[in-house]
């Protein structure tokens, strides 16, 4: 497993990676590490969509789940006349952590399914499940997959072409790459801290694109394809306060893969690419310094903080796919030489805190704390006049 040092990390800041001084609802009244911990039942049912809304029927439905080390089948068959598809699948459930509170913190599961049909119709699902917030010992999720008629040119000689065109199927390649997944700034009298406690959930986009052996060239570009969930394993904090004129970006060492699987659309393959939840997660940690000029950006969201005061201010994160951070890393796999962009976000629950100590002043100010959507991933913060 590649492990980095921290060479970006512009100061010297002992990031803790066990538990920090936080909210007593964060608090963990045991840590239990990643083990298995007993079986998740889950009722399954799938109805395949046309893009203009009635169902597709006869549809074959392929379920994998993104697990560390590739995509494992789950299960394969075909809808029916309704569009319809059900299974049931049983899950080892990973326990992360238990709070103090009783709540039990599990590792999520990433779903990927694949809807084909040999006429043409394509479409994928990918969709987190959040054991922890699952009914036990079994629940039941339902989904829609919409699919869409993808149109593959023949030309003459097409199928001399193909055999030329051809790629590796299956095909799988890791990465590893740093995921930003929190900023926040300081300024004079205005000092930070920050945790993430475990079970924290990162929302890391994937995506996805189509290959043609028929025409010998990729039927779309790199698209948005829903979001995987990686759960932290260990509490991330600063463990004394950060100050100065200084913008300061968390990231993470995530793990990322590259696969190429069949559909059932004779020639038309789906390459995907998504961050994957390991143990432990994350490997390495780097919080990358840069000056900044004081200046507020204006955002509507917002907290203040009075002189001599300390805030602790709630890492809510947003609803799945909400990306803070547009492109929020940039992975490379040098096998098929490729390098894509991904959005992350942060999933509502377990929240983290940023904390803000504002010292003294002038007469009346206080500190102001901006977010630009809400959730507090992203802030700025200075001081504003009376």
């Amino acid at each position: 497993m590649p492990m980095l040092n921290k060479a970006l990390t512009a100061i010297a800041l002992v990031l803790l990676l066990a538990v920090v001084t936080a909210p007593v609802a964060l608090v963990l009244a045991a840590v239990y590490g990643v083990q298995v911990s007993y079986w998740q039942y889950v009722w399954v049912e799938i109805q395949t969509v046309e893009e203009n809304g009635p169902p597709a029927g006869f549809v074959n439905v392929v379920a994998f789940e993104l697990a560390d080390g590739g995509p494992r089948l789950i299960f394969e068959g075909r809808t029916d006349a309704m569009g319809f598809f059900r299974f049931d699948v049983k899950f080892l459930k990973k326990l992360i952590a238990q709070l103090e509170d009783g709540t039990k913190i599990y590792a999520p599961i990433n779903l990927w399914v694949i809807a084909s049909r040999e006429d043409g119709l394509l479409g994928t699902l990918t969709q987190p499940l959040n054991i922890t917030a699952m009914k036990q010992p079994s629940d039941t999720v339902r989904f829609k997959v919409q699919v869409r008629k993808i149109a593959q040119d023949k030309a003459e000689g097409s199928a001399a072409t193909a055999s030329g065109c051809a790629l590796p199927v299956p095909y799988l390649e890791e990465a590893w790459a740093w995921t930003t997944v929190l900023q926040f700034s300081t300024w004079d009298n205005i000092s930070a801290k920050f945790y993430y406690p475990i079970g924290v959930q990162i929302m890391v986009q994937s995506k996805e694109r189509y290959w043609s052996e028929t025409t010998c060239s990729y039927l779309t570009g790199w698209s948005d394809a829903g979001v995987t969930f990686v759960t932290l394993d260990h509490g991330i904090g600063a463990a004394d306060w950060l100050r100065g004129r200084t913008l300061y970006t968390m990231k993470f060492y995530f793990k990322y893969y590259f696969v190429r699987t069949y559909t059932n659309i004779p020639g038309v393959l789906v390459e995907k690419i998504y961050a994957v939840d390991t143990y432990p997660d994350p490997v390495d940690c780097s919080l990358i310094t840069q000056s900044w000029d004081g200046r507020l950006p204006g955002w509507s969201y917002f907290a203040t903080v009075d002189q001599n005061i300390e805030r602790y201010i709630a890492i809510s994160g947003g609803a799945a796919p909400s990306y803070t951070f547009s492109v929020g890393v940039s992975v490379t796999f040098t096998g098929v030489g490729v390098s894509v962009s991904l959005g992350v976000g942060k999933a509502p629950n377990p929240t983290g805190t940023l904390t803000i100590r504002a010292g003294t002043w002038l007469p009346g100010y206080k500190v102001r704390v901006e977010s630009n959507d809400g959730t507090f991933v992203v802030t700025r913060c200075n001081w504003i006049s009376p």
